[in-house]
């Protein structure tokens, strides 16, 4: 059994803000960010990790590096199936400025298969790019601990795919930034063992 952490990177001014923050922002991390990579780092440093996985997104990016402070017999592998579900004409734009969120565009009634972004992903790509990941996570360490760095849509669209649930079902979920979630896989098994503890409460982003 793989035990996998996974991480949602901490918080942006672009989450505080509520802009869309997909797959092509590198925005960096703000204050209270800063803040939460510490908590993170010291709520990891007793596990016993193998490897670390991020998206090579700068906020991934440096909460993977604080808590790899913690561990440093293990080196960060980046990994661009991780990164954020690509926003397409979306990306940077306010939530306010299209009425809506990124969940309720992505979980819309499509007539030629999964509802995706204008110019960019469905749930359903991003879901499969990530389990991916997972998978050869768990071919590697199958009796290991292994930690992921990742994003809000990336994240929840992995826990559908753990509980057998349809990538539509992220609407049912809120996940803080800087947040921790647990999962357990073998070769044919998947479990949630713990979903968003939070080192802070913060606003999360309500896509």
């Amino acid at each position: 059994m793989t035990r996998i952490f996974i991480a949602r990177h901490a918080e942006t001014d672009w989450n505080r803000h509520k802009r869309v923050q997909g797959g092509g922002s590198d925005t960096p991390l703000n204050e209270t960010g800063l803040k939460q990579i510490k908590c993170l780092a010291g709520r990891l440093a007793t596990e016993k990790l193998e490897a670390i996985v991020s998206s090579p997104l700068g906020r991934a990016r440096a909460t993977a590096e604080a808590i790899a402070q913690e561990h440093g017999h293990v080196a960060i592998e980046f990994d661009r199936d991780l990164r954020e579900i690509d926003a397409g004409d979306l990306e940077g734009v306010l939530a306010s400025e299209f009425g809506g969120s990124l969940a309720q565009l992505l979980t819309a009634p499509a007539n030629d298969g999964p509802a995706r972004l204008p110019g960019g992903e469905s749930l359903a790509d991003v879901r499969d790019r990530v389990w991916k990941v997972v998978a050869g996570l768990t071919e590697r360490f199958p009796d290991g601990e292994v930690l992921i760095v990742s994003h809000y849509f990336t994240i929840l669209s992995l826990i559908c795919r753990v509980l057998d649930l349809p990538p539509e079902a992220i609407r049912k979920f809120r996940m803080n930034t800087g947040s921790l979630t647990i999962i357990e896989v073998t070769a044919d098994s998947a479990k949630l063992v713990a979903f968003n503890e939070a080192c802070f409460q913060v606003d999360s982003l309500p896509w």
